[in-house]
């Protein structure tokens, strides 16, 4: 293996770790260039989406996917995460799991080929009515979830 290809492989492997990080903006140190970032030290999470090969420094977005910026890592620093902050991410991906698992269960009871989101959305509507066990206003809030994915 060559020196050049043993590093671009060593850079790849740094995208890819840094790829997804969260990250909160500082001041870097002197004498080192610096990104003229408007967002230094507003608290805010930010999350590392790629690297920019002219100047090594990396692509900024915001939680919601947008970009939002540019950085380089003597400006990052880890975003601290708490317990709560890691429930809700586990029952987000919980929440996740169970819709996944759901429509997988869908398209074997339909004998479907295909996934569909609007039958499948009809097909757990209707299961939701049939339950006797839920109030007409759990119904109401559930089927209205239902809408919104």
């Amino acid at each position: 293996m060559t020196m050049k290809n043993f590093l671009k492989q060593l850079f790849n492997k740094k995208t890819k770790i840094m790829q997804g990080k969260k990250v909160k903006l500082v001041k870097g140190t002197s004498g080192k260039p610096c990104s003229n970032n408007c967002h230094f030290g507003n608290g805010k999470e930010y999350i590392v989406a790629d690297r920019y090969l002219y100047d090594k420094s990396w692509s900024l977005t915001d939680p919601c996917g947008s970009i939002d910026g540019w950085a380089y890592e003597w400006e990052m620093e880890g975003f601290s995460v708490g317990i709560e902050d890691l429930k809700k991410e586990l029952s987000e991906a919980q929440t996740k799991l169970e819709t996944i698992q759901s429509k997988i269960n869908w398209l074997k009871e339909t004998g479907s080929k295909e996934f569909s989101e609007q039958e499948f959305k009809v097909y757990q509507t209707l299961k939701l009515l049939e339950n006797g066990k839920l109030s007409m206003v759990e119904k109401s809030k559930l089927i209205a979830e239902l809408i919104k994915m």
